[in-house]
């Protein structure tokens, strides 16, 4: 009889600082969906989980931090040493990581266990962090042999471009769509005191962006839009959805009041599931100075909303223009309320924008898809040459 080959993959991630996160939401559907009869799945955070929450994991992660402490050398050299204690233990076959700090961890005790493991980094932004640790981290890693995963072309480019990683080292596989997750978002109810507009019978046009509330994700550029969108339509609400850094939001407050906008914008705050408040978009927004490839943008496509994103990193590989959406150059605020006008003026157009992008979305980003590429490539990385 034959028996399947079960390979050993560690998935190992510094700090988790929110189960919203971009990364943390991609390694979490990992952890899900990676079949267990394929692969014997381990997670570790090398530190420490910054806003406990629950991931509804069978598996539960080993926190390294809270067993050897943080904050001096010494506690990094007890979990260092454990990693790579447990990979020569596990005889890990595969480390994939999501973060810097993590990546210098696994490339080093990779080395140091006599396993033959191969570490497997991640690029999931185009370079605008690039301070000299980083810098420094990813100089070493890359003299491990270690392999990549960009989840666009632009961080792939960008990676090459920033890291002088080779190309050839650098597999791009995408997002996926979470099908649970939109199905989920359309059948529940969004109910917010915060909006007390949100009615059956509510008349307001909507312009949404989801996206954590910080510098990278331009604000300043929408807020001016809101400008000249509300001297063309008075009844607009524009409603901002993620995380806030509460210093940075209130210097964002204090410019909307400056154009004269901020009875018109609406701070949400995180929730679990934007796609409860996405379907409820006329148009859907991302301003952002630097993306890679976005979760947000795809469910604003998968919600079949209309789409404006700024023309940074992998947002042009989600968003043809005129085609499934509009693509604006960034920090342009006339050219971005030009498009949402555009869009609000017209619902035939939106209505066609929108249904093609969620067409394209869930041809091209569908999870069994993306799955696929992952096993495969997770395969290709463990056959002898």
């Amino acid at each position: 009889m034959e028996f399947m080959k079960v390979t050993r993959i560690l998935y190992l991630i510094d700090e988790i600082y929110s189960s919203r996160g971009g990364t943390e939401q991609h390694l979490l559907w990992l952890l899900r969906n990676i079949p267990d009869t394929e692969f014997e799945k381990h997670f570790i955070i090398f530190s420490t989980i910054r806003h406990p929450e629950t991931f509804s994991l069978k598996l539960e992660p080993l926190v390294l931090g809270k067993i050897f402490g943080l904050g001096n050398i010494r506690s990094w050299f007890r979990r260092f040493y454990f990693l790579l204690r447990y990979i020569r233990e596990h005889e890990i076959e595969l480390i994939q990581v999501f973060s810097a700090n993590g990546e210098l961890a696994a490339v080093l005790a990779a080395s140091l266990s006599g396993c033959r493991t191969v570490v497997i980094g991640n690029r999931r932004d185009c370079g605008y962090d690039r301070r000299f640790k980083y810098r420094w981290i990813f100089w070493l890693t890359k003299k491990f042999g270690t392999k990549y995963i960009a989840n666009s072309e632009a961080a792939r480019q960008a990676a090459f471009r920033n890291d002088k990683i080779p190309l050839d080292s650098i597999t791009v596989i995408r997002n996926p769509i979470a099908f649970d997750r939109i199905q989920a978002g359309f059948s529940e109810p969004f109910e917010s005191k915060a909006l007390p507009f949100i009615v059956e019978d509510f008349n307001w046009k909507i312009v949404g962006m989801v996206a954590t509330v910080r510098p990278i994700k331009d604000y300043p550029t929408l807020i001016r839009a809101a400008k000249f969108v509300l001297e063309k339509f008075s009844d607009v609400r524009f409603l901002f959805v993620g995380e806030a850094d509460e210093a940075y939001k209130n210097e964002l407050i204090q410019l909307a009041e400056q154009e004269k906008v901020s009875e018109r914008i609406i701070w949400v705050g995180g929730i679990d599931n934007p796609i409860k408040i996405v379907k409820l978009f006329d148009v859907a927004v991302l301003s952002s100075h630097s993306e890679s490839f976005s979760n947000s943008v795809l469910e604003y496509a998968a919600a079949a909303r209309p789409i404006v994103v700024s023309d940074v990193g992998g947002l042009g590989e989600i968003i043809q223009d005129g085609e499934s959406g509009f693509v604006v150059p960034p920090a342009n605020p006339v050219a971005m309320a030009e498009k949402i006008i555009q869009l609000l003026d017209n619902k035939e157009l939106a209505q066609q924008l929108g249904k093609k992008a969620k067409e394209l979305t869930f041809q091209n980003y569908n999870e069994q898809k993306i799955l696929k590429q992952y096993i495969d490539y997770y395969t290709a990385c463990t056959t002898p040459n």
